[in-house]
């Protein structure tokens, strides 16, 4: 790996753990871009901070496109969002943990969405002896959720049984519920989507939980899937 010399114009906590698993690979690192065949930068990457480079120049990051020049977006990457969604299942699972004055063993949880996060939390809460609650739309979801002992409902069902969750946790970046749908006076409210799409007061908006909560683990998830691309990547 020591034909890759990296550079990383913005420091962060899980860019320097990422920095450390990269140099024990033999990966070299570089004070500017102007030494740099290769630039990481922050997953997502902003895009008002990408660096006007030599076409030759790798760019490492996320949301990247449009990029004309050779780039590597993760969150394209199906290792680095399935690894991720784990993370971030652990980190949401911290925060109910944190909020919840109840135990989780018993404890009625709705979760809306059945993406990679959804079934990552939903197995997490069910370990822990949870009575986990999934909304879905698509009816294979549906069937499949029945199958693995879920309590499965679609969109139409929730509001006839918003009151009986603690919590309800959304992963879905679209509103599913409206402002007339009535939760329990003491439910938990957590969003974990791009946005808040929860209705009502005292919603916990959580995006970016492993950067937060577990910068060690996004760090090395960051490293492990650029190490997987760049071994097949010719570069001068």
């Amino acid at each position: 790996m020591n034909r890759f010399h990296m550079y990383i114009p913005i420091k962060t906590d899980p860019l320097h753990y990422a920095a450390n698993e990269l140099a024990k690979s033999g990966i070299s690192f570089a004070s500017s871009d102007d030494d740099a065949n290769v630039i990481l930068y922050p997953i997502p990457t902003p895009k008002d901070v990408l660096l006007p480079v030599s076409e030759r120049t790798l760019i490492l990051g996320g949301n990247l496109s449009p990029l004309s020049q050779p780039h590597f977006d993760l969150l394209k990457d199906p290792y680095y969002l399935a690894q991720n969604a784990e993370i971030t299942a652990e980190a949401a699972l911290g925060i109910l943990l944190n909020n919840l004055p109840c135990c989780l063993c018993g404890t009625e949880i709705l979760i809306i969405g059945w993406g990679r996060i959804g079934k990552c939390l939903a197995q997490q809460l069910k370990n822990l002896g949870t009575e986990v609650s999934v909304c879905a739309r698509n009816p294979s979801d549906l069937s499949m959720l029945a199958a693995l002992r879920y309590q499965a409902i679609s969109p139409e069902m929730v509001p006839s049984r918003l009151q009986r969750y603690r919590c309800v946790v959304n992963t879905v970046p679209a509103p599913i519920l409206s402002v007339n749908d009535t939760f329990s006076s003491d439910c938990l409210k957590l969003d974990l989507a791009s946005g808040v799409f929860l209705p009502g007061e005292s919603v916990i908006s959580a995006r970016g939980l492993p950067g937060k909560y577990k910068p060690e683990a996004s760090g090395r998830l960051i490293a492990s899937s650029i190490l997987n691309y760049l071994k097949g990547v010719e570069i001068s």
